[in-house]
C-alpha cells in the first residue's frame, strides 16, 4: 500500500512555491533534493510535493491525464517496479486533480434565476 502525502506538513505557501520555481525553469531533480535537503520530510515528502506540482502544471497548461500519468510514471521508472511506478502515479495524479478541483470550489458560483420564477 502507498502512502498518501501528509497534509499537516504541507502549506498552501510551500505547494505555491514550487509551482512557480517549477514554472520559472527549474529541473524538478535539482528542485526534489532541494526540498529534500530542507524538509524534515526527507526525499519521499519532496518528490510527492515536486511530482504534484509537476502535474498541476502540466494540467494547467492543457496537457491530457494520459500525457501526465505517462510523465510521472518516467519519471520514476529506475526506481520503482512498473506496477508501482503505475500505481503512484495515479495517486499523484488524484492529488492534483483533487487541489485543482478545491481551487475551484472557493468561487462563488454565479446566481442563477429559475427559469420560471414569478417576477
Amino acid at each position: 500500500m502507498l502512502k498518501t502525502m501528509r497534509k499537516a506538513a504541507l502549506s498552501s505557501d510551500e505547494s505555491a512555491q514550487v509551482l512557480a520555481a517549477l514554472r520559472a525553469g527549474i529541473d524538478p531533480a535539482k528542485l526534489t533534493r532541494e526540498l529534500a535537503a530542507q524538509h524534515p520530510g526527507g526525499a519521499g515528502f519532496a518528490r510527492r510535493l515536486v511530482d504534484t506540482a509537476s502535474a498541476r502544471l502540466w494540467l494547467d497548461d492543457g496537457a491530457p491525464i494520459a500525457d501526465v500519468l505517462t510523465m510521472l510514471e518516467v519519471r520514476h521508472r529506475f526506481e520503482l517496479s512498473l506496477a508501482n511506478a503505475r500505481a503512484y502515479a495515479v495517486e499523484i495524479l488524484s492529488s492534483a486533480l483533487h487541489e485543482m478541483d478545491g481551487d475551484s470550489t472557493h468561487l462563488i458560483p454565479p446566481a442563477k434565476e429559475t427559469r420560471y420564477a414569478a417576477a
